[in-house]
C-alpha cells in the first residue's frame, strides 16, 4: 500500500461537516460520535469501503466470528522506553485487537494497557477528520486573539490548507528571513516523520528545537563519563539480571517503564538483588524495595554527596577501577586548581596528559587512559616544584563535612539507612543507579548527575555485566546516511526551548512567525508556565498543527492537518531508549475520512515551496532509500520480518570514555560555573526547594507532576478503558496538609502560585510526605473545572544546561470556592456504561 491511501483530498460539498464547526471541532460527545460513525449501523460503513458487505452489517445484531483475523505488525512508539512491537487483528476492515508481537529477539516481548488499548485510540471520538482554517484567520491577517478555547473553525481542502501554509512560510521568509520559520516536532511518535521534517526545514532553512526538557541529569553525568543527554546510557536491560544492587533513584519503574525495563528488573530482584528506591513519593517502585529512601524534595545532590563519603570511610572503593580508568590519581594543582599536566613534567611528552605518582617509586608518571599502575590515590605531592594533591583527596576533603549522620535530617532518612543502601551497592558487586527524571525537574539536577556519576566511579559500577549507569540502553537505530540534513541545503538552525520561546515572545536572538508543529502538544499544554507561552504564540502569524487527534494545541492552531494513526500508515520505527530493534509498520487499512500521514503531509508542502525534488511520493519508496544507507537493515527483511535485531553492545563503557582524558573524570578542571559556582567537584545548589527560598512562607508546599501510568505525556487522552479508571485530575495531599487546611478526601481545592491556579479534587495520600502535592502531568485544559498544572509551573532554568524545572514549584492550596460546578466530571461523560458515547473498543 502506498502512503497516499484512497481517501479523497477535497473538501466539503456534501452537506456532511461543511461550514463553520463549534469551538472544539469534534466534541467527545454522542453528537460527536454520531458525526464520526461511530455509533448504530453508520459505523461499520465509516471503516470499510463501500461494497464491502461485512458480516457484522449482514446481521447487525451478531459479530462474524467465522473465518480469521488477519494479523497486521505494526508497533508502538510514544515518548516511552516501551515501544512494543504489536500484533493489530483486523476483520472486516477494522483493527479488533491488539497483542504484542514477538520481536526477533524474544526476551522483548512486551506490552502495555496503553499499547493494547490502540483499538479505542484509532477510532477515538477526537480524531480529527478534515482540514480545518481557523474563522477570522486570514494571511496577512491573523487575529491571533481569536485563537483558544473559543476558536471556530471551517472546513478547506488538502490543497487549500497546504496553500495557505506554503504562502505565508515564503513571505515570512522574504520578509524575516528563513529562519523565522519553526518546525517543531514533538516525541509523540518515533517513525520517520521526524525526519522528513527535519529535510524540509534544513532545505528551507528553518528552525528547530533542541531540547530544554529532562537533560539536567544526563549533561551532568556526560560532563564526567562522555555520555549523556536524555538521561544516561546504560547496559541493555537484559543484563539487568546480573545486577546484585539497583538504586531505582527519581523514578517509578514500575508506573512508567512497565512495558521492557520492569520486568528485567524483575529478573534481577528473582536472582537476589537489593532493590533500593530513592524517591520522595511512596511509589510503585517504592512498595517492592527493599529500602525506601524518602527524599525530600531537591536533596539528592545531597544524600549523592554523604554516600560518596561514605564509601571513602569505608574503604570500600574499587582500587585498580579508580587506577586504570579514573582521575582519582590525577594531580591537581594547588596554585591553580587544573590538572599538573605532563608536558610541564616531562621533556619528551608534549600531548596533555594528567599526571600521577607511582606508589612504589614515588616518581610521577603521565597518566594514559585504559592504564593500570600503581598510583597514588591519595596524598600531597610536590612535583616539578608545583605543589598539587590527588583528585581523590580532594574529593575526600570536599565530601568531609557529608557524613549521613549530619545530613539525614536535612535529606529526610535515617541515616542507617543512607549506609545501608549505598554499602549494599559497594560490596555486593555489580550494581548501580537507574536515574529516572526525577531529578531532571529541580532547576540544578545536573549537580546530581555530576555526583552520582563519582559514586558509580568509586564502586567501579562502568563497563562490568550487571552495571547499571542509568535508566536508558542506546535502543536500535538506523544510519539514514544524512537524509535530514541535504549537503545542499542552507540548513536548520537549533534553539533551545527555553530560546524558542524568547524568540517568540520578543524576537531574541530573532523573531519566529510561523510554526508548523507535529506530534506535539507543547505549545498549550505541555510547556512550563503555559499563559506566557499562549500569550507569547499571539506573535506568530500562523501556527499550523498536524495531528490525530483534537488536542489543546490543536485547539490554538490557525490551520488543522489531520493525521493519520500509526496502525493507518507504513512506517518504520527506531527504538531509542528501548531494546534493541528497528521495527516496520505495516498499514491496518486507509487513512481514515480525509486524515494523511505526515510524510503525505509535508512532501505536499516541500512541492510547494520548491522542494519537490528532494523527496519522493511513495512513502514506501522513502523508506527504502532510509534504510539503504544502513548495513545491518534492509527494507525487505525488516517488512517481512517484522523487527529487526540490530547491533548495540550489551555491557556500556568499555574502553576509553569519551573525555578529555580517556578517563573518568572524578575531577572537572574545565567545570561550569553556576551562580558563582564553580563545580570542579559537584556542589548542593537549590532552588525554591530550599526552606529559606523567598516566596516559601506564601506558597508552602512543593508541587511536582509525575507520569501517570494512564498517560504517555498528554497522549491515551479520552480512551474509555483508561477514564473508567482515572477519570479526573486529583491533587495527591498528605493527610497532615489536608487537615491543616480542612481539606478531606474528595473535596474539591485550589491550588494556586504567583502565575496561576487550578481546581482539582483532593486525594489524601499517606504517600505524599508532609510539604509535597502533586497532580500527574499530561491531563488537558479541558479536564479542569478552572486552570492548569502548567499554570503553576515556571520557565527559570539553570545556567549550565537551560533545563525546565518543572518540579521547582511553590504553591498553596484551599477549598475550592462553593460555586465551582463540577457536574462535567458526572454528566454527559464519553465513558463508562450509561455513557451518551462508549466510542469505539475492541473486541
Amino acid at each position: 500500500m502506498s502512503d497516499d491511501g484512497r481517501g479523497s483530498t477535497g473538501g466539503g460539498g456534501d452537506g456532511n461537516g461543511d461550514g463553520v464547526f463549534r469551538r472544539d471541532v469534534l466534541k467527545a460527545s454522542g453528537a460527536a460520535a454520531v458525526a464520526l460513525g461511530l455509533g448504530g449501523g453508520g459505523y461499520a460503513s465509516a471503516l470499510t469501503e463501500a461494497g464491502d458487505e461485512a458480516a457484522s452489517r449482514q446481521n447487525p445484531g451478531i459479530e462474524s466470528y467465522v473465518g480469521q483475523d488477519e494479523i497486521i505488525r505494526t508497533a508502538c512508539a510514544p515518548n516511552c522506553r516501551g515501544k512494543c512491537p504489536l500484533e493489530a487483528h483486523v476483520r472486516d476492515g477494522r483493527v479488533r485487537k491488539i497483542e504484542p508481537q514477538i520481536p526477533e529477539d524474544e526476551r522483548y516481548k512486551r506490552a502495555c494497557t496503553l499499547g493494547l488499548s490502540h483499538t479505542q485510540r484509532i477510532y477515538n471520538a477526537t480524531r480529527l477528520k478534515y482540514p480545518m482554517k481557523r474563522v477570522g484567520w486570514k494571511p496577512g491577517s491573523p487575529n491571533p486573539e481569536g485563537r483558544g478555547d473559543d476558536a471556530e473553525f471551517e472546513r478547506v481542502t488538502w490543497d487549500e490548507a497546504l496553500d495557505y501554509i506554503a504562502a505565508e512560510m515564503e513571505r515570512v521568509r522574504d520578509d524575516y528571513g528563513p529562519e523565522s520559520v519553526y518546525f517543531e516536532t514533538g516525541s509523540g511518535n518515533n517513525g520517520i516523520s521526524g525526519t522528513i521534517q527535519s529535510r524540509l526545514s534544513s532545505l528551507f532553512g528553518g528552525t528547530q528545537k533542541s531540547w530544554s526538557i529532562d537533560i539536567n541529569v544526563g549533561l551532568g553525568f556526560s560532563r564526567l563519563a562522555g555520555a549523556g543527554f536524555f538521561n544516561v546510557p546504560t547496559n541493555e536491560v537484559v543484563d539487568w539480571r546480573n545486577a546484585n544492587t539497583v538504586i531505582v533513584w527519581g523514578s517509578d519503574i514500575f508506573a512508567s517503564n512497565l512495558q521492557q525495563d520492569a520486568s528485567k528488573l524483575l529478573d534481577a530482584v528473582e536472582n537476589g538483588a537489593k532493590l533500593v528506591c530513592v524517591d520522595p513519593v511512596f511509589t510503585n517502585t517504592a512498595a517492592k524495595a527493599d529500602l525506601w529512601l524518602p527524599i525530600k524534595p531537591g536533596k539528592d545532590t545531597l544524600l549523592t554527596l554523604s554516600m560518596i563519603k561514605t564509601v571513602l570511610d569505608d574503604e570500600t572503593y574499587d582500587t585498580e577501577f579508580l587506577r586504570k580508568r579514573t582521575l582519582g590519581p590525577a594531580l591537581v594543582r594547588d596554585d591553580t586548581g587544573e590538572l599538573l599536566d605532563a608536558s610541564d613534567v616531562f621533556d619528551d611528552v608534549t600531548e596533555d596528559l594528567p599526571v600521577a605518582v607511582d606508589e612504589s617509586t614515588g616518581e610521577p608518571v603521565a597518566l594514559e587512559p585504559e592504564t593500570y599502575g600503581e598510583y597514588a590515590l591519595f596524598g600531597e605531592y610536590t612535583v616539578a616544584g608545583v605543589d598539587c594533591h590527588t583528585a581523590l583527596s580532594l574529593l575526600e576533603e570536599h565530601v568531609s563535612d557529608y557524613d549521613p549522620d549530619a545530613v539525614a535530617a536535612e535529606v529526610g532518612i535515617n541515616a542507617d539507612n543512607i549506609r545501608t543502601a549505598v554499602r549494599w551497592l559497594a560490596t555486593r558487586g555489580p550494581g548501580g543507579i537507574a536515574s529516572g527524571y526525577g531529578v531532571d525537574r529541580y532547576k540544578y539536577g545536573h549537580t546530581f548527575g555530576q555526583a552520582y556519576a563519582i559514586l558509580l566511579g568509586l564502586t567501579g559500577d562502568f563497563g562490568r555485566h550487571g552495571s547499571i549507569q542509568g535508566s536508558h540502553p542506546l535502543g536500535g537505530s538506523y544510519d539514514n546516511g544524512g537524509y535530514d540534513a541535504p549537503e545542499d541545503g542552507p540548513g536548520t538552525t537549533s534553539l533551545p526551548q527555553t530560546d524558542i520561546l524568547t524568540a517568540i515572545e520578543s524576537g531574541d536572538p530573532y523573531q519566529l512567525k510561523v510554526m508548523y508543529s507535529q506530534e506535539s502538544n507543547f505549545i498549550a499544554n505541555q510547556m512550563p508556565d503555559r499563559q506566557r507561552w499562549l500569550e507569547a504564540s499571539k506573535n506568530l502569524d500562523l501556527i499550523a498543527v498536524a495531528d490525530m487527534h483534537h488536542t489543546p494545541s490543536v485547539q490554538h492552531a490557525d490551520i488543522i492537518l489531520p493525521a493519520s494513526h500509526w496502525f493507518e500508515r507504513e512506517d518504520v520505527v527506531d527504538t531509542w531508549g528501548g531494546h534493541p530493534h528497528i521495527m516496520y509498520r505495516q498499514p491496518a487499512h486507509d487513512p481514515l475520512w480525509e486524515s494523511k500521514s505526515d510524510h503525505w503531509m509535508l512532501v505536499r508542502l516541500a512541492e510547494r515551496l520548491g522542494f519537490g525534488d528532494y523527496f519522493n511520493r511513495d512513502k514506501s519508496a522513502t523508506l527504502r532509500e532510509l534504510l539503504a544507507n544502513d548495513d545491518e537493515v534492509d527494507y525487505e527483511t525488516l517488512k517481512e520480518q517484522g523487527t529487526v535485531k540490530v547491533s548495540t553492545p550489551v555491557v556500556k563503557f568499555t574502553g576509553e570514555f569519551n573525555t578529555p582524558s580517556g578517563r573518568l573524570e572524578l575531577y572537572d578542571e574545565d567545570a561550569p560555573t553556576e551562580g558563582g559556582v564553580t563545580l570542579e567537584l559537584p556542589k548542593h545548589i537549590e532552588s525554591r526547594t530550599a526552606d529559606d527560598w523567598d516566596t516559601a512562607e506564601e506558597y508552602p508546599l512543593m508541587f511536582i507532576q509525575k507520569h501517570s501510568k494512564w498517560r504517555i505525556h498528554s497522549q491515551y487522552e479520552y480512551q474509555n478503558w483508561l477514564r473508567e479508571i482515572n477519570n479526573e485530575p486529583q491533587l495527591d495531599i498528605n493527610p497532615k496538609d489536608a487537615a491543616a487546611r480542612g481539606i478531606e478526601d474528595g473535596d474539591y481545592v485550589r491550588v494556586h502560585n504567583e502565575r496561576g491556579e487550578m481546581v482539582v479534587k483532593a486525594k489524601v495520600n499517606d504517600g505524599m510526605q508532609p510539604g509535597l502535592v502533586n497532580t500527574d502531568q499530561g491531563w488537558w485544559g479541558s479536564d479542569y473545572v478552572r486552570g492548569h498544572h502548567n499554570d503553576l509551573t515556571h520557565t527559570d532554568v539553570c545556567e549550565v544546561t537551560g533545563n525546565f524545572a518543572f518540579y521547582d514549584t511553590r504553591v498553596e492550596v484551599e477549598p475550592a470556592p462553593s460555586d465551582v460546578d463540577t457536574s462535567k466530571y458526572t454528566s454527559d461523560q464519553p465513558t463508562g456504561s450509561g455513557a451518551t458515547s462508549a466510542g469505539a473498543g475492541g473486541d
